[in-house]
């Protein structure tokens, strides 16, 4: 008898649920690649490497281990429809830091690179809660130069910079981030002036 009640409960969630069964025409969307050139950003953060920087003041190093490194061809929807409409191709890479025992926001790196359409990319940067979007597609197409710099006696010949739009309050908190093509993330400085430099 239980089963002639649960029938019309059955019939009733698939009315209710048109597209669950829908079938998704995926071979012939549109996919949007990011380009080798644009890809090579997250190169320096392969799983499992560590990267290090260094407190010229106080000899202090910071270590952040890469321990996640996904990247992949995402379909993506508009709407409720639960079929993508494109496919894009993204990358993300998330850095813990290891030599302090706190597990929070603040001792995270993130960088996430995805491609928008096949004129558009969206990067972004994150030391904490202090983010910054790189221009890496103007910067690949050539409309926005890249100048050498000196840091902790290394020179690197085409970096990038910015300061987060909204970095929060505190005197630890990152106020600026360098970064470069070949080695990403090179330095980054805080509101009381500390400065890290990648080893």
């Amino acid at each position: 008898m239980r089963v002639l009640y649960l029938f019309p409960l059955a019939a009733g969630l698939l009315l209710l649920c048109p597209a669950c069964d829908k079938v998704c025409d995926t071979d012939n969307l549109p996919q949007y690649p990011l380009t080798p050139g644009l890809r090579a950003w997250v190169d320096p953060y392969a799983k499992g490497m560590v990267l290090r920087f260094r407190n010229a003041g106080t000899g202090y190093v910071r270590s952040y281990r890469v321990t996640e490194a996904e990247g992949k061809m995402d379909g993506s929807g508009s709407g409720v429809d639960p079929c993508p409409v494109y496919y894009r191709e993204y990358a993300t890479r998330t850095l813990e830091r290891t030599d302090s025992t706190g597990k929070g926001v603040e001792h995270v790196i993130r960088f996430y690179l995805a491609a928008q359409n096949s004129s558009r990319t969206e990067a972004q940067l994150s030391v904490g809660f202090s983010s910054v979007e790189p221009p890496l597609q103007q910067i690949e197409n050539g409309t926005q130069a890249l100048a050498p710099a000196t840091f902790a006696g290394r020179t690197y010949p085409a970096v990038w910079s910015d300061s987060p739009s909204f970095p929060g309050s505190g005197s630890r908190v990152i106020v600026r981030l360098y970064l470069t093509k070949a080695d990403g993330l090179i330095r980054f400085e805080e509101r009381n002036g500390t400065a890290w430099d990648r080893l």
